[in-house]
């Protein structure tokens, strides 16, 4: 099996404004130089797999252009501080890997990854591709971004883009955007703290904290090895579970997220317990009655006036949320201690997610005293959730001109910290799919919880 390689570079045929050649990174986008990965699963084409090869690689030099930060590359200063570099030496290409294999498709591998290295060092690609054929004729478009560049709807707004290209079809440049700086407050005016404003910042938001000096790592306890568990909850379970965890008090409500954070929250909690898995640095400790769940959430569609969403921030703007929850709770495996823990989480949600809310976590994040010197701001929790479910990751904007995906992951394999989620949806089965980590000496645990056990099945 040969692996032919290539690099993909922008084209100069829109005539857009000529990008800056650097783009200083918000608070927001610090969030660490891993990689968001995602592997598409598309049955055989008509045409001839080296036709379809070239027309993603020219789609893709297309789709550059009009993403500029996608093309540079991360850089770090002396000071610390991390930037992209749009200039013509740091426009190094986009790798892109391309494989014939003579197996069929057996599902998906770590090895359809263009990379596999979880973290990405200065002066990686942001993005890299790599698109494989099946001796069945299926076919695997894999890429993998810095999460420094953008988060998942950032991420997807790029790989749409590329996709509606590839199919031949009319760009709409007002879902482009025009305004490449990693500056959110202009989308909430009026509620930014000015930089005159003599007032102290805002507090540090939860799950956030302001360190004296910078952090010299991650906390011990993302460092354990972690064993990773695959689920599926079905259309009628998750209405199931909504059910179940719903409050009895009629003025309350909770959505089948919350049901769903609440029930893997309680699952970690429990395992982690029943194991012994000792409590390091960077988890709750034993002398507080409650656990810190921290959560990702888009706010793009939070701007008052409506003029975020849409493709017209590129970034991180995934404002993570911060939820306390009783541990008793978490550690009891009944409905009604699940539903007060799914209620805690809405509350939280309902709190941290108002415009005037994330206007906060922006002035907090970009105020001097908090970004000099880098790296003071840190978070911790106990569980960390991130849900893709309103994302469609098999829909027809995934569609590269010979039909949408028929199965999408975040990637196989790859290391993950323990306490750490991911769940998706398939939207045309409505059936949802919950990665799981937990630190090895949990997992027997954690595939043994019988309340899990109720709603979901191991994959």
């Amino acid at each position: 099996m040969v692996v032919e390689s290539y690099i993909i570079r922008p084209t100069n045929k829109f005539n857009r404004p000529p990008p800056p050649s650097t783009i200083a990174f918000h608070g927001l986008d610090l969030s660490g130089p891993i990689q968001i990965r995602s592997h598409r699963f598309y049955h055989q084409p008509t045409s001839n797999f080296l036709d379809v090869v070239d027309k993603l690689k020219n789609s893709l030099a297309e789709a550059l252009e009009l993403y500029p930060a996608v093309a540079g590359t991360v850089q770090v200063n002396e000071q610390g501080e991390f930037y992209i570099s749009m200039d013509a030496e740091n426009l190094l290409g986009t790798p892109f890997l391309v494989e014939m294999r003579d197996t069929p498709y057996a599902g998906d591998t770590e090895d359809l990854s263009p990379r596999s290295s979880a973290a990405l060092p200065p002066r990686s690609s942001t993005l890299a591709v790599k698109v494989t054929q099946f001796s069945c004729g299926t076919i695997a478009v894999a890429t993998s971004m810095n999460h420094l560049v953008a988060d998942l709807r950032g991420f997807l707004d790029f790989v749409e883009l590329w996709a509606q290209l590839s199919r031949g079809e009319t760009v709409d440049f007002t879902k482009i955007p025009d305004d490449w700086s990693r500056t959110p407050g202009r989308f909430f005016s009026g509620l930014i703290r000015e930089p005159t404003d003599p007032t102290p910042p805002p507090p540090p938001p939860p799950p956030f904290a302001l360190l004296p000096t910078p952090a010299t790592g991650p906390p011990p306890s993302l460092l354990v090895p972690s064993e990773v568990t695959w689920w599926k909850f079905t259309k009628s379970s998750m209405e199931q579970l909504r059910s179940d965890f719903s409050p009895s008090a009629s003025d309350q409500w909770i959505s089948s997220g919350d049901a769903l954070a609440a029930l893997v929250c309680g699952v970690i909690t429990r395992a982690r317990e029943r194991a012994g898995v000792a409590r390091l640095e960077g988890r709750s400790g034993l002398e507080t009655p409650t656990e810190s769940i921290a959560m990702a959430a888009d706010g793009r569609e939070r701007a008052p006036q409506g003029n975020m969403a849409g493709g017209r921030y590129f970034g991180n703007f995934n404002t993570l949320l911060g939820v306390t929850a009783s541990r008793s709770d978490l550690l009891s495996p009944t409905h009604e201690s699940a539903s007060r823990v799914a209620l805690a989480i809405r509350t939280a949600l309902n709190l941290q997610l108002t415009p005037k809310a994330i206007a906060d976590k922006i002035s907090f994040f970009e105020a001097p005293e908090n970004t000099t010197p880098p790296g003071r701001i840190v978070f911790s929790a106990d569980v960390i959730l991130t849900n893709w479910c309103r994302f469609d990751l098999q829909g027809p904007k995934l569609d590269f001109g010979w039909g949408k995906p028929f199965h999408a992951t975040n990637g196989a394999g790859g290391a993950y910290p323990p306490g750490y989620c991911i769940m998706t949806q398939v939207k045309d089965s409505g059936d949802v799919f919950v990665m799981m980590t937990v630190e090895q000496k949990g997992g027997d645990e954690l595939k043994a919880d019988s309340l899990l056990k109720t709603y979901a099945a191991l994959v």
